[in-house]
């Protein structure tokens, strides 16, 4: 079965990085949740889509020159505040295995996180991605994490890289997928996420093509499809 991989959570009804977008699309069947992980000023990580931020009439600033206060601070909603990446993981029960996928932005937002989940007990359970530095700063802690690299190439990643980070994933835009770049991924062992399809069609493409996972941000129209048949999935009210 393809994996279904929401983009920053279900943004068709919420806004991303934010606990109801995350539920809602675990409702919808979601296999995993892609959020944006970034590192306050005080060192707490929270999901927060870009870089800068900014509160109500004050110009943006990096989230990491922020503390937590001053994150909370700029959303008026409750429900659209910046969550930190402990709050999104209490959303899972004890014995479950969080349906994350992180997209760590610097090295020390990639181990902070990282030491979060192994003090949780979640020790190279999730997957993780991000850029390149992000990425070996993980491997370089532990053989065996789990790392989803991003490629933005057609063809197949230089053998160095890969033997460096030894990825389970590559995730690469849907766009520059073929039957043929997939079958020479898989050849060398390497799991291929289609990254950004929102079409109906593509994604149908993409699922008959054999791909290992799907990212989307329309999470409610692909997880029927990712699991091969045209049910529609459950979801809260829009």
């Amino acid at each position: 079965m393809t994996l279904s991989i929401a983009l920053r959570g279900d943004t068709a009804r919420h806004p991303g990085n934010t606990l109801p977008a995350l539920r809602s699309a675990l409702r919808a069947g979601a296999d995993l949740v892609k959020v944006d992980v970034h590192l306050t000023r005080d060192d707490y990580p929270v999901l927060v889509d870009d870089r800068l931020v900014a509160a109500p009439d004050t110009a943006p600033r990096p989230v990491d020159e922020m503390s937590l206060a001053e994150l909370a601070a700029t959303r008026r909603d409750v429900e659209s505040r910046a969550p930190t990446l402990m709050e999104a993981l209490a959303e899972f029960r004890a014995q479950e295995v969080p349906h994350l996928l992180v997209e760590a932005t610097s090295p020390r937002a990639a181990l902070a996180a990282d030491t979060l989940l192994r003090e949780r007990g979640f020790a190279d359970q999730l997957v993780f991605t991000g850029p390149y530095e992000a990425l070996d700063a993980l491997r370089g802690r532990s053989g065996r994490a789990r790392l989803l690299m991003p490629w933005e190439q057609s063809g197949l990643p230089p053998d160095d890289v890969v033997r460096a980070l030894r990825p389970d994933f590559l995730g690469i835009h849907h766009s520059l997928l073929t039957r043929d770049l997939i079958n020479q991924m898989h050849g060398t062992g390497l799991g291929v996420a289609a990254w950004a399809a929102d079409d109906f069609t593509e994604m149908a493409r993409l699922v008959g093509m054999g791909v290992d996972a799907v990212a989307t941000d329309q999470v409610g129209e692909l997880v029927p499809i990712a699991r091969g048949n045209r049910e529609e999935p459950q979801t809260e009210p829009a």
